[in-house]
C-alpha cells in the first residue's frame, strides 16, 4: 500500500486482510470510483448485469453511489431527486430531495456511510474481515 506506510497501524492485520480479499476474489471499489462511477462502469458492466441489486454480493459494493437508475442495475447521469415547489414549501429557495432508495442490498443510502466507515479501517490495518465483525449504529430510516 504505497503512500500509506505512515498511516498503517497494524501491518500484520493489513497483510492478512489483503490476503483474505485476494483469496475470496473480492475487489473493493475505491472511494474515487464511487464518486465517479461512470469512470469504471464499462469495465464492470458485464459482471454487474448478472448480479441482482439485492443480492449480498461483493460486486454490489460498486453500486454504493447516488448514480443508480430506477432499476438499480444501470446508471443515470443525474442522481434521482425531486425539486419541491415553493407552493408546497412556502419558501422561495429550491429544496431538492435526493432519493436514497436506489442503493443496492437494502435500498437505502446508509450503505454508503457504512462502507465509508469500513474502508479507512481496512486500509490502515485496523480491521481483519476474517476475524472482526463490523457493527455501527443505524440511522434508523
Amino acid at each position: 500500500m504505497k503512500g500509506l506506510e505512515k498511516e498503517v497501524i497494524d501491518h500484520e492485520v493489513l497483510a492478512h486482510a489483503v490476503k483474505w480479499f485476494k483469496d475470496e476474489n473480492i475487489r473493493l471499489p475505491l472511494l474515487s470510483e464511487l464518486a465517479k462511477p461512470w469512470a469504471f462502469y464499462d469495465q464492470l458492466s458485464d459482471k454487474l448485469d448478472d448480479v441482482d441489486p439485492d443480492e449480498a454480493h461483493p460486486l454490489n459494493l460498486f453500486r454504493v453511489h447516488w448514480y443508480n437508475d430506477e432499476d438499480r442495475k444501470q446508471q443515470c447521469e443525474v442522481p434521482a431527486h425531486i425539486v419541491l415547489p415553493p407552493e408546497l414549501t412556502g419558501v422561495e429557495a429550491k429544496i431538492v430531495v435526493a432519493l436514497g432508495d436506489r442503493f443496492p442490498m437494502i435500498g437505502a443510502h446508509k450503505v454508503l456511510p457504512a462502507y465509508g466507515c469500513l474502508v479507512p479501517r481496512l486500509v490502515t490495518g485496523q480491521f481483519d474481515p476474517a476475524r472482526n465483525r463490523a457493527v455501527w449504529p443505524s440511522t434508523g430510516n
